[in-house]
């Protein structure tokens, strides 16, 4: 019997060594671990299922009529550095989109340090489509006094805009002839962490009536619903969720996708360390409990 003894108590320790081993664990390890599952997408090419919305798909079948019609759209890049993870991989999905459908793109920007992210957005798309700029698409740039510009818009663009981002006469650019106003766009994007969605609404869509669909935070998109449901707004698009829900549409995983992998995986391994936590905390419960019936 002591021999049996033995051989249990033996046993047990090697356990509780084992048990003992995992909890003391360098910290250090498990933010290795939850690092790894936040950067790895980045590098690779995951595709979550991810069912697009109903507004979304909007937006992404209103690009598709443009190209149908052969008219351009007008996106406002209105976001900067501060909102970028979200809105930037929803826009350069959208810019995608249009040049892989041969649609034209002329983009706006109301928000001053967005300005050359946009510009350079927009170039680093064309030369994956290898469009040209004048040709496929154009940047007019920054314009303060948003109201004072969409009303100009609605009637003429040129009363606002007299020269293009890079300096260049509007007049002198093939793509703009026969362009005008808000009636040659198929579709107005504003892509925005700030209120200027809104604005759009009050100086553009309500007086134009033209097809527009905002791109915005994860956290702003309630304050959207509204206008969704009055028709004023065709599509939404509300965070990485949805950029990432477009590329699906589009079939060309890009920052989006990545970056809802990326919030997964994360999401995956805390709640693995949290599981195997509470696993611990039992069964060291238990082998304690063992050890004060043992000495009783």
């Amino acid at each position: 019997m002591s021999i049996e003894n033995n051989k249990d108590n033996n046993s047990s320790n090697k356990n509780k060594r084992w048990l003992y081993t995992i909890l003391n664990l360098d910290k250090r390890i498990v933010y290795i671990c939850i690092f790894l599952a936040i950067a790895l997408p980045f590098f690779l090419n995951p595709v979550v299922d991810i069912k697009s919305t109903k507004w979304v798909k909007s937006s992404y079948d209103l690009v598709e009529e443009a190209a149908q019609k052969r008219k351009p759209i007008l996106i406002g890049f209105d976001y900067d550095p501060a909102t970028l993870a979200e809105l930037q991989p929803m826009a350069m999905a959208i810019i995608r989109h249009a040049f892989s459908k041969n649609v034209k793109v002329v983009g706006i920007n109301f928000l001053l340090n967005g300005t050359s992210l946009a510009a350079d957005t927009l170039e680093k798309v064309a030369k994956e489509y290898d469009k040209k700029y004048g040709e496929d698409y154009v940047f007019f740039g920054f314009l303060p006094q948003i109201s004072v510009v969409l009303l100009n818009f609605g009637e003429d663009f040129r009363k606002s805009y007299k020269k293009d981002y890079y300096g260049k006469d509007l007049n002198e650019i093939p793509m703009l002839k026969g362009l005008q106003n808000f009636d040659d766009f198929h579709a107005v994007f504003c892509l925005s962490g700030t209120g200027l969605p809104s604005t759009y609404i009050v100086y553009g869509v309500d007086r134009f009536k033209f097809n527009y669909i905002a791109g915005v935070t994860a956290v702003s998109a309630a304050d959207y619903y509204p206008y969704l449901q009055s028709g004023q707004m065709k599509g939404l698009l509300g965070g990485m969720k949805a950029a990432a829900e477009y590329e699906g549409l589009l079939g060309k995983i890009s920052d989006g996708m990545r970056g809802m992998a990326s919030q997964s995986w994360g999401h995956i391994t805390i709640i693995a360390f949290i599981i195997i936590g509470n696993i611990l905390f039992y069964v060291k419960k238990r082998y304690e409990d063992e050890d004060k019936e043992k000495k009783l």
